[in-house]
């Protein structure tokens, strides 16, 4: 049997910094992350399941030096660490040393904002690559640089070293450009082509094969093989702006990215395979069974309650449980109407909380003084209570309230009001000066009654006998009601924080015109949208993509249906890109070697199948009749996967 001690194979932990996050990296013992930013540089020990403050490089300091657009790990020291900040300075850490010494090298030499720094993989070299165009070489051992080479682009964004070649290196630009150059050969770049129609922003290569993948701002990731000539290998199409690309370690296939937008949560993830299964029906049975309209809103909550609890997902149940109790009988409409628990009460008789005449207890104050006659009661009032003969309510600019009401009418409301037996409700100043228990009683009577004239030296009397248990307060503000908009807002970026897009943004639009009371921004629902669209269309739910789609309230995301469809495709030949307006024509070949079925070698019109691999197809029925008894492409050798 399984041990129930034994340690989840799964770990995810988080940890919300003080700034924006541009950057991170791993040391070689993957035990310590680096997190730079352009307000923080902080060094993390990764130690059971918590992130754990070990150093702070930034601090108070404010220079331009520490501001940061990108950090890296040295593969020989493990307490060595280099920055690129938002100045063009260059700096090596060393973290084995303590205060200023820390910084161990400043390199002032690029011109412009240096935005990568990268270490050599067996060498105490680090180069680094500025909006300049340059690309600097530092051996940090010295001052000062070794070698200068000379982009001839507008701006290098990011520099990775070849884990198969110790002298190469890959330099990405701005005008969607990738040099490979030699450590050893400073006046030319030994490779350059164009791979993006966009700015590049990132690249990596791959561990065990010569990949290099590259990410840019028109939405896409390139592997290209880079044995003989770069040739392109896979596209990957995303949602958004390639940030960051990253190759995973031991899985050929895998690689990561992220959009290109600044965070300040960083999050650790431990993979494992083991509950991947259970997540992923999670998900697809909440998309399939969640209903977004079509009843009331609290019909609504109670049966999405019942999908989130069948699924186990039980924050959101308990969150579409709240959203039933707080909006599904409730009418939210600005401006709000706010409550006021003891005034605006036409008929005293007739109300919640029963008002009492204490007309001849008030004659008298405290020392037995007399008081003016005050005349409470006009026509209206006095006919709704029976008229002459019958109890009169008290002012109607007061409240009269006497200890057995005070304790019996307590509510949820105002219980945070009462003070040594008194409840009061008048203006918030004098209330926090009841809230001090010391206060005599006498003192809390001359607050809340502030029209009688109490002299001082009435203040070292002792009170009579006969106390009235009243008390009398002049002015009663409204007490304002609870609206939970700023608590719904809060729970549902918690659910995003949490990788629930899918109850969040779920919850938004079964809350219909309600959505609009909470403070939420129109760029983060937007991207709610966006997100949780990309995710439903990975699970090929396409009806469900379309119905949320529909129900979206921004035009952004509603022209993501009337977008046409487009369809990347590659010559079977060359591998390059068809990016003419004439069918399967490749300009590099000039022939329509593309158009014809790899089975039968004819011209195909009319539907045509072809593999994303190695860009090979033809006539549907032709490669169904084939791949039955074939595995891989009959041109090219190709593992072919068609569905």
């Amino acid at each position: 049997m399984p041990d129930e001690d034994a340690e989840p194979a799964t770990v995810s932990i988080r940890i919300c910094l003080e700034g924006h996050a541009n950057a991170l990296a791993l040391n070689k013992d993957h035990n310590q992350i680096a997190v730079a930013g352009r307000s923080l540089l902080k060094v993390y020990a990764i130690d059971n399941y918590e992130f754990t403050e070990v150093g702070n490089m930034r601090g108070k300091n404010q220079n331009l030096s520490y501001s940061s657009n990108d950090v890296a790990w040295s593969t020989l020291d493990s307490n060595i660490l280099a920055t690129a900040a938002t100045n063009g300075v260059v700096s090596v850490w060393d973290l084995s040393k303590f205060g200023k010494q820390k910084q161990l090298h400043v390199y002032n030499e690029h011109e412009r904002t240096a935005h990568t720094v990268t270490f050599h993989t067996s060498e105490p070299i680090l180069i680094s690559g500025s909006q300049d165009g340059t690309i600097k070489c530092f051996d940090f051992r010295t001052d000062k640089s070794v070698n200068t080479f000379f982009s001839n682009s507008e701006s290098v964004r990011d520099l990775k070293f070849s884990p198969h070649s110790q002298n190469m290196f890959s330099a990405v630009s701005e005008n969607g450009t990738v040099q490979i150059w030699d450590l050893r050969k400073i006046d030319k770049c030994m490779v350059q082509f164009t791979a993006h129609s966009g700015p590049i922003y990132t690249c990596d290569w791959h561990p065990t094969r010569n990949w290099l993948a590259t990410g840019s701002r028109d939405k896409q990731i390139k592997v290209w093989n880079m044995d003989a000539r770069a040739s392109l290998e896979y596209t990957i199409h995303t949602i958004a702006v390639v940030g960051r690309v990253k190759w995973r370690p031991e899985r050929t296939y895998h690689i990561a990215s992220c959009a290109l937008s600044l965070s300040p949560n960083l999050d650790f993830v431990a993979e494992d395979t083991t509950n991947e299964l259970r997540v992923h029906e999670c998900f697809i049975g909440c998309a399939k069974e969640l209903l977004l309209s079509g009843q009331k809103l609290a019909d609504l909550c109670e049966r999405n309650a019942e999908v989130s609890k069948k699924y186990g997902k039980h924050n959101a149940t308990t969150l579409w449980n709240f959203i039933k109790l707080f909006y599904g009988s409730n009418h939210f409409e600005p401006p709000f109407e706010h409550r006021s628990s003891f005034s605006n009460q036409k008929n005293p008789l007739n109300a919640r909380r029963a008002l009492q005449t204490a007309s001849e207890e008030l004659g008298q104050d405290l020392n037995g003084d007399e008081a003016p006659h005050e005349n409470v009661a006009d026509s209206e009032d006095a006919d709704d209570l029976g008229g002459v003969g019958q109890q009169q309510p008290p002012p109607t600019s007061s409240v009269i309230l006497s200890e057995t009401q005070i304790i019996s009418e307590i509510t949820f409301d105002n219980f945070e009001l009462l003070r040594n037996g008194f409840i009061y409700v008048g203006p918030a100043d004098v209330t926090k000066a009841l809230a001090f228990p010391d206060t005599a009683l006498h003192h809390d009577v001359q607050a809340a009654r502030p029209q009688l004239d109490l002299k001082v030296s009435d203040h070292e009397k002792s009170p009579p006998p006969h106390v009235p248990s009243i008390l009398k307060v002049s002015h009663i503000p409204p007490i304002r009601m609870w609206e939970p908009h700023q608590f719904v807002a809060d729970a549902l970026m918690l659910q995003n924080d949490v990788g629930d897009v899918q109850t969040a943004l779920t919850v938004l639009i079964a809350l219909g015109d309600a959505r609009n009371l909470l403070p939420l921004e129109d760029r983060i629902i937007e991207h709610w949208f966006h997100t949780y669209v990309d995710q439903l269309q990975r699970y090929e739910l396409w009806n469900e993509a379309c119905a949320v789609i529909n129900r979206a309230w921004m035009r952004s995301v509603r022209q993501l249906n009337q977008a046409s469809t487009v369809m990347h495709t590659n010559c079977g030949e060359c591998g390059r890109p068809l990016g003419g307006n004439v069918g399967w024509y490749c300009d590099k070949c000039r022939s329509m070697q593309s158009a014809k079925c790899c089975v039968c070698g004819l011209i195909v019109r009319g539907f045509y199948a072809w593999c994303q691999g190695c860009s090979h197809g033809g006539h549907i029925e032709h490669l169904q009749q084939y791949f039955a008894k074939h595995a891989k492409c009959p041109k090219c050798g190709h593992l072919c996967a068609y569905s």
